[in-house]
């Protein structure tokens, strides 16, 4: 996988957050333990850090997927982290720890310690499981490298890989994660700039028909691309395969869709067609 070279500004963070990075780094390594950047975070490193396209949203919040195959290393890193690094718990949600009083840094574990099933459970305060699905195949699907201002190096999420997690977080809790979907809309607007060495490398037979759109030409690849993640997981790509069907069965039923004209300005018929051909994609 590739290294990606960015500087603060184009992660849209402050330089300050080097002290903190330099905090849990330290953490993670006394436990060994890898981890790599997922969330709008990841978006921002594709879009404005390597692509210099301004997302349409922001997020003061910044997630890492641990991997951890014990429980109890969870519990002694978040122990470690809050008394040695200066980090703060939060009482509403036991993956969440408070760095310098307003910056929000979530640590979503995944990896062996429920016997591959996808929830995770801990005596925390609060929201108390967590759905894991998909974190585990986006990391072995292979993860570029970003290093930022020469001074952290980290894998961080494959663009095909935050749409499928986003795809799940919002399925998960549709009531509250409406942003979810306009993040996706966000990537698949901008996917075609930001993917076409390898689209018209790889791809070249989605340009046979006359006038093919580009828009739909990337919704097909984002498919073809997590497909490549999911295919090994039958419950993963089941899941995926079942939100995209749900979606495109009709307009009246399409919850995506309707959401996705707040980002577009388009119509239901119109995100429905790209929805299915993200779906044919991820079928083929």
């Amino acid at each position: 996988m590739s290294t990606y070279k960015i500087n603060y500004n184009h992660l849209r963070q402050q330089p300050e957050i080097t002290e903190m990075l330099y905090a849990l780094q330290r953490g993670l390594e006394k436990f060994s333990i890898d981890f790599y950047l997922i969330g709008a975070v990841a978006r921002d490193v594709w879009m404005s850090g390597i692509n210099n396209i301004s997302p349409r949203r922001t997020t003061g919040d910044i997630d890492f997927a641990i991997l951890i195959n014990d429980k109890g290393i969870y519990d002694e890193l978040k122990a470690y982290l809050i008394s040695i690094e200066g980090f703060k718990p939060y009482k509403g949600n036991p993956f969440v720890l408070i760095w310098n009083a307003i910056q929000e840094i979530d640590l979503l574990p995944f990896g062996e310690m429920d016997n591959n099933e996808v929830k995770f459970i801990t005596n925390g305060l609060g929201l108390t499981n967590l759905n894991l699905q998909g974190l585990a195949e986006v990391y072995e699907n292979g993860l570029p490298i970003l290093d930022l201002e020469g001074k952290h190096q980290f894998k961080f999420c494959t663009l095909p890989g935050i749409v499928l997690l986003k795809l799940i977080a919002w399925d998960d809790r549709p009531e509250i994660r409406r942003d979810d979907i306009k993040d996706i809309s966000d990537i698949l607007n901008h996917f075609f700039n930001m993917y076409d060495n390898e689209i018209w490398e790889n791809h070249y037979d989605l340009f046979e028909s006359e006038n093919p759109s580009l828009n739909h030409i990337a919704a097909r690849v984002m498919g073809r691309e997590m497909n490549k993640i999911a295919i090994k997981n039958e419950k993963l790509f089941g899941r995926i395969e079942a939100i995209l069907t749900s979606n495109t069965i009709n307009s009246t039923n399409s919850k995506m869709a309707v959401i996705m004209i707040e980002y577009f300005d388009n119509t239901i018929e119109d995100n429905i067609q790209l929805l299915k051909l993200l779906k044919l994609g991820f079928s083929e």
